[in-house]
């Protein structure tokens, strides 16, 4: 019988700890107390890696003012091309996670990113920081990152949307904590240095690879015919093809490359646009924590709400987008700091909700071994249009001298994407309603269970 750990049967490479009991039940496998281990190693990796992409704002104005003859738009490049990266790459730790164990890639990208922040620190130009900060620490970031959301499926099942939330909740989290910190430092120690101290903190990661790697991995269940057909192009190609058939999934993937593009320009240039309307820089600089503490409030409980059975996963992303599109829309009138501070607020509320939707929206409409393939492909083809946004915002800025044009464009592209949504349902594959009504028939016996119990405790 294949194991989780990686032998050429399952072809699931997961860690290197011990497995669970031959005998162990359904319950043992999944959602148990290990489980909540790569959970919370998950948030640690997001408090890291997804909090310094947060700080895109921070980094581009000191990089503007340590490099004074480069444009807005040039200088957007450096965090935007990071993020691009991060993403763009996505299915390199999917297919290295299957085959070496994702606890292995997650620990590479650590020492990857601890030596892409170092370099930089002595970059003499911006266009040596495409390289080390873009390129470098960009890579790493994706390795660990997306191969510490690529495990979770292999944990959890019943809760998977509640293990989402908890993971991601370490973004906002870490952001609310370095946004102060990286602040004091860029004012007492300039960039370089600054540099140099996150790149020792980015040794943490290694840690959480480490945790992960400790963390026993249940074994996987008799593969069905399907599962065998995805093993077999595994095995041709080191990927699975087949996810581009399923024109779901495609649709999907093009309505999120239509909103992608907006998705960074508040994180880079908000703190900008405050800093350009005469508020103080330090106060400019908060405005992350006001994105970071709105994201805080909400990715727990929203991630527990996606598990619930009466929730459309796909109704609650396109509210969120429309919403978002309303309140960006309406950015440019925002003249003062109480406005921007609220815009702020809203906005990380409701990315929380939108960055917990993706990997619950993808397993909804792919089977579970082409899971890892699916959402690394999704933040490959994702990565192309956010990666130019904030370039192209500040290319608008350059023009006009105004982030009215950007702003306003981001909130008609983003209605937009929200209706080509309505597609997806119409071209979702039905040959995966079969796997999905058996995920909801285990969480209801779980809801069962537990009424079960609660009826006992009542009647002694």
């Amino acid at each position: 019988m294949a194991t989780a750990h990686g032998d050429d049967e399952g072809h699931e490479h997961i860690t290197r700890s011990p497995n669970f009991p031959s005998g162990a039940t359904e319950k043992d496998r999944f959602d148990g107390g290990c489980s909540w281990v790569v959970c919370i190693a998950g948030f640690l990796i997001q408090c890291i890696v997804c909090a310094q992409g947060n700080l895109s704002g921070l980094i581009f104005t000191a990089v503007l003012n340590e490099y004074n003859n480069t444009s807005r738009s040039q200088t957007a490049w450096v965090t935007a091309l990071a993020a691009g990266v991060s993403d763009g790459f996505a299915m390199i730790p999917a297919i290295l996670g299957n085959r070496f164990g994702f606890a292995n890639v997650i620990m590479l990208g650590g020492v990857i990113c601890a030596v892409g922040m170092f370099t930089s620190s002595f970059a003499p130009n911006i266009y040596v920081l495409y390289l080390t900060y873009g390129l470098v620490w960009g890579f790493g970031s994706c390795l660990c990152n997306c191969a510490a959301l690529f495990v979770l499926p292999h944990f959890f099942s019943a809760r998977i949307g509640l293990a989402n939330g908890i993971v991601f909740f370490g973004a906002p989290v870490g952001t609310l904590a370095l946004t102060p910190f990286v602040a004091y430092l860029l004012q007492r120690v300039r960039l370089a240095r600054t540099f140099q101290i996150l790149a020792g903190i980015q040794l943490v990661i290694m840690f959480s690879g480490f945790m992960i790697r400790l963390a026993p991995s249940p074994p996987p269940s008799p593969p069905s015919k399907s599962d065998q057909l995805h093993i077999k192009n595994e095995r041709k190609s080191g990927f699975d093809w087949t996810i581009f058939k399923n024109k779901g999934y495609m649709t999907f993937v093009v309505a999120l490359c239509l909103f992608m593009p907006t998705y960074l320009v508040p994180y880079v240039h908000l703190v900008r646009l405050a800093e350009d309307s005469g508020i103080d820089p330090i106060q400019a600089a908060l405005l992350i924590n006001f994105v970071a503490f709105g994201s805080v409030i909400v990715r727990p409980f929203f991630g527990k709400l996606m598990d619930m059975r009466y929730v459309n996963r796909l109704t609650a992303l396109q509210i969120t987008l429309l919403l978002l599109s309303v309140f960006t829309t309406l950015v440019p009138i925002a003249t003062n700091y109480e406005w921007l501070a609220t815009y702020a607020f809203l906005f990380g509320f409701l990315e929380g909700c939108f960055v917990i939707s993706l990997p619950l929206i993808v397993q909804d409409l792919v089977e579970k071994k082409q899971q890892a393939f699916a959402l690394g492909s999704l933040f490959c083809f994702r990565s192309i249009p956010m990666t130019a946004g904030p370039s192209i915002a500040g290319w608008i800025y350059d023009v006009t001298q105004s982030y009215n044009v950007a702003f306003f464009s981001a909130g008609v592209v983003t209605v937009l994407s929200t209706c080509v949504m309505f597609l997806v349902p119409l071209f979702k594959n039905r040959s995966y309603s079969k796997q999905r009504e058996t995920i909801q028939v285990a969480r209801n016996s779980e809801l069962c269970h537990k009424e079960n119990i609660v009826a006992k405790e009542t009647c002694l």
